[in-house]
């Protein structure tokens, strides 16, 4: 370095000596002494670098970084022979990857209008065809086309369930039940010829009229009523539970070899007791917990085995909930006796009395376990005004003859079903059905009076 250089000389060679040519060369493009000897000769060094970086890129691909890279060389150096060549080679593959981009955002446009269109046939019930039209993007079209193929194949599933579901219910005559499947119709694909006939069908039905209101359920209000809950057994209510003979009028009849009235099972605070009656010669009648006959009175505890007479009419007392006096009468596997529902004669293995509430979920704990709730539970509670339902993480209507509707004060009815169905939004329906293609998204439980 003469001493009579610039002093942007010197600092042009600091960042030289670092690597830092774009700044070397904005410092010497923007001297003022640009006709410098000094400063030419520098230039030129900056420019040749930058050239020799230039082709580093070029053979990593870099194009991007190539044209601005000899765009800078350029102001410091006139680009000839391979330098300009490769210029010019760095303009046309920018060139051909803003064309790419170009064709490819058109290809996005382009199925994103097919998947709009695909959605537009399944709202009016063409699954088959959406499904076909998206068949032939799914390579290129990738996860946006991926997932409207699963949705359009749940939606089909959905449907097809509601309209069968529905159809089944105006061949009953239950208006209220096909009302309610056919507002699912109408969301799943509301221009499907499915749903418009099914609203015809519908309005005959209800010009017909329902169901006088003398029909209808009533609901559960007092502590003497029993009830049969199809699936889970005979539930009663009361603090009292006279075990008896099934010719005779007891609350919980027995088909086995015992008599008329042969125990009781008496509710207290700290729980239950099982006491045995007299027979007709005063003596106690055969009660066994655990082995140990019962002369007088027996605490009940969680799992006790209960034989009443001579024979294998064996029963498992349980308190599945802890803090829960709602208690299970169960048969043993090989036990001979059965609970017998008075109003059909048909006999159960199960009974339930239920104290505060009784608990039905998918798993453990819960007083009843049903795998197949698509909902975290339903609770049935004993309140002052009577038995009232309750659902958890889903939602629930009640259907009593000829009558569907959500029930504010959510009773429970005699006679009645209650239709649970999943509150899963179509992402978590999607990974259910993916994960487990039977899962039930609604279930029916029937209440009928003993």
């Amino acid at each position: 370095m003469g001493w009579l250089d610039p002093l942007e000389c010197k600092a042009a060679r600091d960042c030289l000596r670092q690597g830092q040519l774009e700044e070397a060369a904005r410092v010497l493009l923007t001297s003022k002494n640009r006709e410098h000897r000094a400063v030419r000769r520098l230039l030129v060094e900056v420019g040749r670098n930058l050239v020799a970086r230039a082709t580093r890129e070029a053979e990593a691909d870099q194009w991007e970084l190539v044209a601005k890279t000899l765009e800078i060389a350029s102001q410091c150096i006139t680009l000839e022979g391979e330098a300009l060549a490769l210029q010019n080679r760095a303009l046309r593959a920018l060139a051909e990857k803003k064309r790419q981009e170009e064709r490819q955002l058109e290809e996005q446009v382009k199925i994103r209008e097919q998947v709009s269109e695909a959605r537009r046939l399944a709202s009016s019930g063409e699954f088959t065809l959406a499904l076909e039209l998206l068949a032939r993007w799914e390579t290129q079209g990738g996860r946006e086309v991926t997932a409207a193929i699963e949705e359009i194949r749940l939606s089909e599933r959905r449907f097809g369930t509601a309209v069968r579901a529905c159809e089944e219910a105006i061949e009953r005559g239950d208006e209220g039940l096909a009302r309610h499947h056919w507002n699912t119709l109408r969301q799943i694909a509301p221009e499907a010829p499915q749903v418009k006939r099914l609203a015809g069908e519908l309005a005959r039905l209800a010009a017909r009229g329902s169901r006088s209101a003398g029909d209808r359920g009533r609901p559960v209000r007092g502590r003497s009523e029993k009830l049969l809950m199809e699936g889970v057994g005979i539930i009663l209510l009361g603090e009292e539970v006279v075990l008896g003979s099934a010719r005779e009028e007891v609350h919980l009849p027995i088909l086995g070899r015992i008599h008329r009235r042969h125990a009781v099972l008496l509710r207290d605070r700290q729980g239950w007791q099982l006491v045995a009656c007299r027979d007709k010669y005063g003596e106690p009648c055969l009660v066994k917990v655990d082995g140990h006959q019962v002369s007088d009175v027996c605490r009940l505890a969680d799992g006790n085995v209960v034989q009443l007479g001579e024979d294998k009419c064996r029963w498992r007392f349980r308190l599945p909930v802890s803090g829960s006096l709602t208690a299970l009468w169960e048969a043993l596997p090989d036990s001979t006796g059965s609970v017998v529902v008075p109003s059909t004669g048909e006999t159960l293995k199960r009974a339930v009395f239920l104290v505060d509430e009784l608990s039905v979920r998918p798993s453990a704990p819960a007083h009843i376990v049903r795998e197949d709730l698509p909902c975290r539970g339903l609770i049935l509670r004993w309140e002052k005004e009577g038995l009232h339902w309750d659902v958890e993480g889903g939602s629930a209507w009640a259907e009593i003859p000829g009558v569907t509707w959500t029930s504010s004060d959510r009773y429970v009815y005699l006679p009645s079903r209650l239709i649970i169905e999943a509150q899963w939004d179509e992402a978590e329906r999607l990974g259910r059905m993916i994960a487990e293609p039977r899962q039930t998204e609604h279930v029916t439980l029937v209440f009928r009076q003993c």
